[in-house]
């Protein structure tokens, strides 16, 4: 069962990863249809609405301080966030609340001190935001649907909304987990990191599909990340859940992530600069960079707590 601490910490780490990363699907699926859809267009801007208001209480349970490891592994916002927003916003005329983006870059590092005040809000809140995923999720699942029967048309392909549904099932899944308040086992950190490993592969196809086809560099490294994803995805599908099989497994994606890692900080870089061209918002590739961080961030340090 978890403890006090580890049921405050997971929480909100889930909310604060989650929840922005649900914000910034909303801008791309705002941006992903025509006027004569303006139905779909103005729901996902009231999901974002929603989604920032329970980011802004995410926030202030917080008391303005997170954990030094999520700061440095920049699992919430990373030094490209503001910039993406902000070129977002300048490229396609749309209106980005960066309000939160500030406070979160100016997180403290520690752990809040007084915990025992916010455990029970906390508990309220999880079941808030648990109802809220759910909404989200039945969204992209509908669209996805009525793409898949040729009865909606949107620049970002049913693929797309596949892999919004996989993220937000992710949480509503440890969510769950929290609410129960059960711990890490085993088994669960096997399930977690192959879903991972799957919307990282997803996420590879993106970069590989969204990019300008000029530039055959980036197409070629999102072309092997694709590969050497499937690969591990086909890892965790074959190999025996033995300790020493799932630590050389956990080693091995470990090392492929900070590779990909690298390679998803010089396309930031590039984009920023305005030397690389993208058919989707720059906060969807600042999106994929923050869960790839948050991903090496649970091999990292969760891992630990199922051995």
């Amino acid at each position: 069962m978890l403890t006090e601490n580890e049921f405050y910490i997971q929480s909100l780490r889930d909310h604060l990863y989650y929840l922005r990363a649900i914000r910034q699907f909303c801008i791309t699926v705002e941006l992903s249809f025509y006027k004569n859809n303006l139905s779909y267009i103005e729901r996902a801007k009231t999901f974002a609405q929603n989604c920032e208001k329970l980011i802004e209480e995410a926030i202030s349970y917080t008391n303005g301080i997170v954990s030094k490891s999520a700061i440095d592994n920049e699992i919430y916002v990373t030094k490209y966030t503001l910039a993406c927003e902000e070129l977002t916003r300048k490229l396609f005329g749309i209106e980005i609340n960066t309000t939160l983006t500030n406070k979160e870059l100016s997180f403290q590092e520690g752990l809040n001190s007084k915990i025992g005040d916010v455990i029970e809000k906390i508990e309220t809140f999880n079941s808030q935001a648990l109802s809220f995923a759910k909404e989200f999720s039945a969204f992209c699942t509908e669209i996805r649907d009525k793409q898949n029967s040729n009865n909606l048309f949107s620049f970002s392909y049913s693929d797309f909304f596949n892999y919004l549904f996989d993220e937000v099932d992710t949480y509503i899944l440890d969510l769950e987990r929290i609410i129960a308040k059960e711990g890490y086992s085993p088994i669960y950190a096997v399930g977690y990191e192959y879903k991972f490993s799957i919307t990282l592969e997803k996420t590879a196809k993106f970069i590989r599909d969204w990019v300008d086809p000029g530039n055959s560099d980036i197409v070629n490294l999102a072309t092997y990340y694709i590969n050497s994803f499937d690969e591990i995805i086909n890892l965790y599908l074959t190999a025996s859940i033995s300790p020493d099989v799932q630590e050389k497994l956990a080693i091995d994606t470990n090392n492929l992530l900070k590779d990909y890692q690298d390679f998803l900080k010089n396309i930031l870089d590039r984009l920023i600069k305005g030397e690389l061209y993208f058919i989707t918002p720059a906060v969807s590739i600042d999106n994929v960079y923050t869960s790839v961080n948050f991903y090496k961030f649970i091999l990292d340090i969760e891992e630990g707590d199922v051995k």
